[in-house]
Order: C-alpha cells, then sequence, then structure tokens
C-alpha cells in the first residue's frame, strides 16, 4: 500500500461508495468543519493549524474521490496491484500461412511480415480557377 493517506476514511464512506455518497459525506463534513459555518468556540473562533489540515485532507480527499479517473487511479494504487501503461488495446489477427509443427523446435511459432497498407486515395484533379 502507498504511503497516500485513505481517503475514505477521510470522508468516513466505504470503498465502494457512490459518486452521490461522497458528494453527500464531504458536503456535511465541510458544513461541519469549516470555519464560516461551524459554531463559534471558547477560543474566540480562532482554526487552530489542526483544523485547517483537516480542512485541506477533506478537500483533497474529494478532490481524488469525485474524479472518476483520478479515484479509479487511486483505488489501483491503494491495492497494491502493478499499474497498467495507458494506450488503446489493439486487436491483432494472426495469419499461418503453414500449420506448426510440433516435432521442429526451430520452426518459428509464428511468422509475420510488412502490414498491408494502401496510400490514401487523394483527389488528383487540379482545382478550378475562379476567373
Amino acid at each position: 500500500m502507498s504511503n497516500q493517506p485513505d481517503y475514505y476514511a477521510i470522508l468516513q464512506v466505504a470503498p465502494d461508495a457512490t459518486a452521490r455518497q461522497i458528494t453527500h459525506a464531504y458536503r456535511s463534513l465541510l458544513r461541519t468543519h469549516h470555519p464560516d459555518t461551524r459554531q463559534a468556540d471558547d477560543d474566540g473562533d480562532a482554526l487552530s493549524a489542526a483544523d485547517v489540515q483537516e480542512l485541506h485532507a477533506i478537500m483533497q480527499a474529494y478532490g481524488v474521490l469525485s474524479d472518476p479517473r483520478k479515484r479509479a487511479a487511486y483505488d489501483l494504487a491503494r491495492s497494491g496491484l502493478p499499474g497498467r501503461t495507458a494506450g488503446t488495446p489493439v486487436r491483432v489477427r494472426v495469419h499461418r500461412t503453414t500449420p506448426p509443427d510440433p516435432g521442429n523446435p526451430d520452426q518459428p511459432p509464428l511468422s509475420f511480415g510488412p502490414p498491408r497498407w494502401a496510400p490514401p486515395s487523394y483527389n488528383t484533379r487540379t482545382p478550378r480557377s475562379h476567373s
């Protein structure tokens, strides 16, 4: 597990919480911790450093968990599984010219050649001049 804080615990939601549940938890925590909405304390309504850190942790947790891409990356890092590289999957078709010979270990399992590619057809007409 990485050394990131547990954003689910900060927002007090389950890891399988919906986006609506995350938003609800964020707003309720923000109402209780934000200096403009909380009750005045005996200390003259001054914010301590711990209060500010907690408020920033709540906002950071919501920033990650409310964005589907950031949440997926966070969940992947949290699970401890190796990450995948970004990219688009490509379908590959394999065409064999001859079936592989299991008795011949020197024969490569696959053979491939240059890809089939045709240049795009361009309109070769010359443009008309406007006179």
